[in-house]
């Protein structure tokens, strides 16, 4: 039983660490276009007002609000900031940068700054790009990357891992799909509330409605798959829909959703006469955690080149996460699930904690 109450003390805490260190997506976009002819380039740089927050104050008055005049009060050191984190090159030589006037930008209803550049180059040749902007501060943020050429548009993105890019001879579907199938992996593996929402899915699995242990065997796998099927199936579908741009819905919602899933999947897991639902709560929020997923790609700008490279890279991404999950946790559920306490003791009081999780994350969402 000590055993017990450490495993779930561990548990809560993950979990609360977790909900504290919460960030909904961090990401930045870096549009370049180089179709004027010659070494020289333009460009421009989006990043979100409360990431950019985060490496400069910006709020001068610490009114706790930030006013526009603040923002522009802040431009020559918001200027320096960009000069220092990002830098271009063309053929091995390092380019000038100009920053121009910042203005501001709306994405998924969240408050973007953005600002023009121009590079001044000595040669022509690929372009690399490097980048340091908040990847100290937030090891979750990403810049996403679209080079326009004359001939092609190449998709990437930088990451804490990965901050230099360096444009190939030739744009490869391939190339571009494992770039972005990474990027789904990660994606999972630093969003908490898809982590949780899929262990609330798999906890059940080792008991029967009843309440009674469901023991070993073919029955656990294809209660398994099923379940896991539904949710891939769900989120995919509106991961294309959205990515696509055939539909789409403002972040805060679908973040609070999500928020919501933990918090009904936690208490279900309470009921055992209610584990005959888990296939449609499965499939119903996968929707909404599709949305979640789409949102990590909005903003990509493949400038009428396919979207499938893309969408399918990230889609594998995030199926390789879910197995891998699927396959760490499956091994101890089958072991703690033989014990007598697991069904009335473990599998609730992870769930209360889960949902506890997921009701003060929608609160902060709201």
């Amino acid at each position: 039983m000590n055993s017990l109450r450490h495993f779930l003390a561990v548990c809560a805490l993950w979990m609360v660490t977790g909900a504290a260190a919460a960030h909904e997506g961090s990401t930045s976009y870096l549009a370049i276009d180089t179709r004027g002819g010659g070494p020289d380039f333009a460009g421009r740089f989006d990043v979100a007002l409360i990431d950019l927050a985060w490496i400069m104050p910006l709020d001068v008055n610490a009114d706790g609000a930030l006013s526009w005049n603040e923002i522009l009060a802040q431009r020559s050191a918001i200027a320096g900031t960009f000069s220092e984190g990002l830098s271009f090159s063309r053929g091995s030589k390092p380019c000038a940068l100009a920053i121009r006037e910042p203005w501001l930008a709306d994405r998924l209803g969240l408050p973007y700054l953005s600002i023009d550049l121009a590079a001044v180059c000595e040669s022509t040749g690929p372009i690399a790009i490097a980048s340091s902007l908040l990847f100290e501060e937030d090891d979750t943020h990403r810049v996403l990357i679209s080079v326009r050429t004359p001939t092609e548009v190449h998709t990437a993105t930088l990451a804490p891992i990965s901050r230099t890019w360096t444009e190939p001879g030739t744009a490869s579907a391939w190339r571009t799909a494992l770039a972005f199938a990474w990027q789904g992996m990660w994606h999972v593996w630093i969003g908490y509330d898809h982590l949780i929402f899929l262990l609330l899915l798999l906890l059940p699995a080792v008991v029967r409605h009843d309440g009674s242990n469901a023991g070993r065997g073919r029955a656990i796998a294809l209660d398994l798959a099923r379940i896991v099927t539904a949710f891939t199936v769900a989120h995919s579908i509106t991961l294309g829909l959205a990515a696509t741009a055939l539909v789409r819905l403002p972040e805060r919602p679908i973040e609070v959703a999500i928020a919501m899933s933990l918090v009904i999947g936690g208490m279900m897991n309470l009921a055992p006469p209610l584990f005959r639902f888990r296939l449609p709560l499965a499939f119903g929020f996968g929707l909404v955690h599709g949305f979640g997923f789409a949102n990590a790609l909005a903003g990509v700008d493949t400038g009428g080149s396919p979207m499938l490279p893309v969408l399918a890279g990230f889609n594998i991404g995030v199926e390789l996460a879910n197995l891998a999950v699927v396959a760490t946790v499956l091994p101890l559920l089958l072991w703690t699930g033989r014990f007598a306490w697991y069904a009335p003791r473990a599998m609730p009081a992870v769930s209360l904690v889960a949902a506890a999780v997921g009701a003060a994350w929608m609160m902060q969402r709201l």
